[in-house]
C-alpha cells in the first residue's frame, strides 16, 4: 500500500513539475491529469488533497490563495534556488515569474534596513499584473 502511494505522488510529481509556470486548485489538477495522462496512473482526489499539504510541507510545491476567495492554488517550485528570491504572480493570468536574486536581495534589504523586518523570502509571493495582461485591459 505504501509503494502505491509513493507511486502516486511521483505521478502527481512529474505532472507539477512538466507544467511548473502554472497553478492549479486540487480540482483544475485532477481534471488537466484525466485529460492528459492514461487513466490507470491518475491519483484519485483524495490522494491528491492528501499529498499536496505534504508537498507543501518538504518545499517542494507553493500553495497560496486565489484572489478573495478561500480556494488554494499549489505551484511547483522549481528546486532549492527558488527559495532564494521573491516572485511576482499575475493575477489575471496565473503566470508565476521569478525575481532576480539581486533584485530581491535588493528589496528584503531595504525592508529590513528601513522596517526592520525580515521576510521570508521562501513563503512571499508579490501579486499583481504582468505586462501582457496589462496591455489587454
Amino acid at each position: 500500500m505504501a509503494h502505491y502511494q509513493t507511486e502516486q505522488k511521483k505521478i502527481l510529481l512529474s505532472y507539477l513539475k512538466k507544467h511548473s509556470d502554472q497553478a492549479f486548485t486540487v480540482e483544475q489538477l485532477c481534471e488537466q491529469m484525466k485529460q492528459e495522462l492514461d487513466q490507470n496512473l491518475i491519483p484519485g482526489k483524495s490522494t491528491v488533497y492528501r499529498v499536496m499539504p505534504r508537498l507543501v510541507e518538504e518545499g517542494q510545491v507553493k500553495r497560496f490563495v486565489r484572489g478573495n476567495s478561500r480556494q488554494f492554488l499549489y505551484q511547483m517550485i522549481c528546486g532549492d534556488h527558488c527559495s532564494r528570491h521573491l516572485h511576482m504572480k499575475c493575477s489575471v493570468c496565473g503566470k508565476l515569474y521569478h525575481m532576480e536574486d539581486e533584485e530581491s536581495e535588493e528589496l528584503l534589504l531595504q525592508v529590513m534596513r528601513k522596517h526592520r523586518f525580515q521576510v521570508d523570502e521562501g513563503k512571499t509571493i508579490l501579486f499583481g499584473q504582468c505586462e501582457s495582461c496589462g496591455q489587454e485591459g
